[in-house]
């Protein structure tokens, strides 16, 4: 039968003189390998976390460049539309001069960037101006020059479309663009209404203001040429900037946004220092290693018969590494491989656990962590084939009592009695891990907040891409109704369907004014409202001629029902929201059967209730659980976000958004708000 000791390791005081002295030289050369590999590697750690941050901020500032670049575009694309529509509405002589002059002022007061506005007639003539604080004369020095104006005013005259001019610098050497939006009378081009833009306080107004204390940020033509804050541009090359195209038609101008302080090659001071201070640590302890097993070489050598002193030599030797292992910030514990019996623990273990202590049974202990580390090592994962010890494993685990997570080294090694034990390091990383899902749960918010700001934008575009059609249809079928009542001798039946043609125009028109109300940013106005009124206005705007949307509503709202405080744009969206899905639960009906029960009642003294019943299948106990979660939608095409912010603007109103089972069947939905109080109707002038 074979020793079971035979594999064991020799004690130190066994060992020949001769041999313990050639051993410490051999294992020195190793160890100054082992050292050299490991200040490489520290100095290889530095420089990629230095690599890793500057590809952050290269990353951070790319982001922040198209948000900065989405908002710029989102406000001129408001101005676009504000314009547009005041060109239109002065071609069909709906605004006087004084309303102009009002309805200009305000829009320059409000952007803080529009400078002057004129209306030009085609032989470019300035016949008003707003607002009134210039003078004619100041206002015709500030705009484009006249070659820009003779340009713009013969394009908008050929296609009937807006534009913008080349941007242009004034005597006081800051740089500004004009923006042309045609006046067609009856279908005839009449003159344009020109906004002069001021890019130093378009930069100021549209950019976030977390953006400029962020950056410097730069608007310039694509050969470098600043528009505004022009030294900027001039930076050195270790600042850290990113360049995006302004997506907009003004012959390639782009957004630079520069970092406030340039890019370094050196990390986290902090983790700098730290890798540096420890390498440092261990060259000092290496060479004083060295001193001392060089003073005991010759010590053994000049008294081979001195085994006693040498055993007390090696014993003062591992004080120093258990010294050592007891100052680190990181729990070391040893276990028997076989019984799991704890060996030895450092202080930093016994100080997070104070329950532990040598010669107790370790899996108590580690059963407290998940995954279990005796468990998912066990003995024949951490030794090779021969039964030597193996590589080294590591794996993040959770102590579950404290809720801590730690990073998990272990391995097997010989033991100081030659047996094989486990060596375990145990590393707090819970701030670590904490920072990562909160960074995780950022990022989700990041993610969807660009899904919704992506769907405004979309609806936004369609909004104003079809009401210009829609314009010029009414401009035709209006002419046609003119001309056919003037020749005297015209068909009665068509100049009915004409007309009616005409009223479906406006209704389409109608429908765009309400989508756009919908998407378009604005601050809520909460105000006195009448419910029942309301809801009538949005039962005619979910209605529909086509027979796949139909769609009736039976209304039961309740008279002498007091003015609500809200704001009526985010209430139209929760009954449209729950009305359009009121009509693809019962889709499965035919249109006649598609029937949603509007009610509206008193709850309190304090509160009105608004509920919307449909007869289509109900809500499962699955959707009924996560109804109002972001992005869960019961149908194949749905977003999963309109619940999400009904609940949202309900609650901004102080009222409460919850559903139940109609009957016999279907699901119904309910929604209150607060009455208006004395005071909110005195404010507003309502009685």
């Amino acid at each position: 039968m074979p020793d079971p000791s035979a594999n064991r390791a020799p004690h130190p005081a066994l060992v020949s003189p001769t041999a313990r002295a050639l051993r410490p030289e051999r294992d020195w050369y190793v160890h100054e390998w082992m050292l050299l590999a490991f200040a490489a590697g520290m100095m290889l750690l530095i420089y990629f976390v230095a690599q890793h941050e500057q590809e952050f901020e290269k990353a951070e500032i790319s982001r922040d460049a198209a948000v900065v670049e989405q908002s710029i575009s989102r406000r001129l694309d408001t101005d676009q539309l504000f314009f547009d529509r005041v060109a239109l509405d002065l071609g069909g002589e709906r605004i006087s001069s004084q309303e102009f002059d009002r309805l200009i002022s305000e829009r320059a007061v409000e952007t803080g960037y529009i400078v002057d506005v004129v209306r030009v007639t085609p032989d470019f003539d300035v016949i008003l101006h707003a607002p009134g604080s210039h003078s004619l004369e100041a206002v015709s020095r500030g705009r484009a020059p006249f070659a820009d104006q003779v340009w713009m005013t013969g394009l908008t005259r050929k296609t009937g479309r807006s534009t913008y001019s080349q941007p242009y610098r004034n005597d006081l050497g800051r740089y500004f663009i004009e923006y042309a939006a045609p006046i067609a009378a009856q279908g005839d081009f009449v003159g344009t209404v020109n906004a002069i833009i001021s890019f130093d306080a378009l930069l100021e107004k549209a950019a976030p203001d977390w953006a400029g204390r962020k950056y410097r940020i730069v608007i310039s033509d694509v050969t470098g040429q600043g528009l505004t804050n022009a030294e900027a541009m001039h930076v050195g090359t270790s600042a850290v900037k990113h360049t995006v195209p302004l997506s907009l038609p003004w012959r390639d101008l782009q957004i630079t946004l520069v970092g406030a302080k340039p890019s370094s090659l050196l990390p986290n001071l902090t983790l700098s220092t730290a890798v540096l201070a420890l390498t440092g640590l261990m060259i000092w302890t290496s060479i004083g290693l060295r001193k001392q097993q060089q003073m005991r070489k010759r010590a053994e050598t000049e008294r081979d018969d001195a085994y006693a002193q040498s055993i007390a030599d090696l014993q003062n030797t591992n004080e120093r590494f258990e010294t050592v292992l007891d100052s680190l910030d990181v729990s070391v514990y040893v276990s028997d491989l076989a019984s799991n019996e704890l060996l030895y623990c450092n202080t930093h273990l016994r100080e997070t656990f104070p329950e532990l202590s040598v010669g107790v049974d370790a899996t108590s202990f580690e059963h407290g962590f998940a995954p279990i580390p005796s468990e998912k090592y066990p003995a024949a994962a951490l030794l090779r084939d021969d039964g030597a010890p193996g590589g080294v494993f590591k794996d993040e685990v959770e102590e579950l009592p404290g809720r801590r997570w730690f990073l998990m080294r272990t391995r097997a090694v010989h033991w100081v009695d030659g047996r094989l034990a486990r060596l375990t390091t145990l590393g707090d990383v819970t701030d670590r891990v904490n920072a990562e899902r909160i960074r995780q749960t950022q990022q989700d918010k990041l993610t969807r907040t660009s899904r919704l700001m992506t769907v405004g934008e979309i609806a936004s575009t369609l909004a104003h891409e079809i009401n210009q059609p829609l314009a010029a249809i009414a401009n035709y079928v209006n002419g046609c109704i003119r001309r056919l009542k003037s020749s005297g001798n015209a068909d009665a039946s068509v100049i009915g369907a004409m007309e009616k043609a005409d009223a479906q125009v406006a209704r389409a028109g109608a429908i765009i004014g309400r989508v756009r109300e919908f998407v378009r940013t604005r601050e809520p106005q909460r105000q006195p409202l009448d419910i029942n009124a309301l809801v009538g206005d949005v039962v005619k705007l979910v209605a529909s001629d086509d027979e796949t949307r139909a769609l009736k509503c039976d209304l039961r709202l309740a008279p002498g029902l007091p003015p609500v405080f809200a704001d009526r744009i985010m209430i139209e969206q929760v009954l449209v929201n729950f009305l359009r899905n009121a009509r693809e639960a019962m889709q499965h009906l035919p249109p006649a059967g598609r029937v949603a029960e509007v009610r509206t009642a008193l709850v309190d003294e304090h509160h009105v209730l608004v509920e919307v019943a449909d007869r289509g299948v109900g809500l499962t106990p699955d959707a009924a659980q996560q109804l109002f979660s972001p992005f869960f939608s019961t149908k194949d095409d749905g977003m999963g976000m309109g619940l999400n912010i009904c609940r949202s603007l309900i609650e901004y109103h102080e009222g409460n958004l919850t559903f139940g089972d109609n009957t016999p069947c279907g699901a119904v939905f309910r929604f209150s708000l607060p009455l208006a109080s004395a005071d909110e109707l005195a404010a507003t002038g309502t009685t």
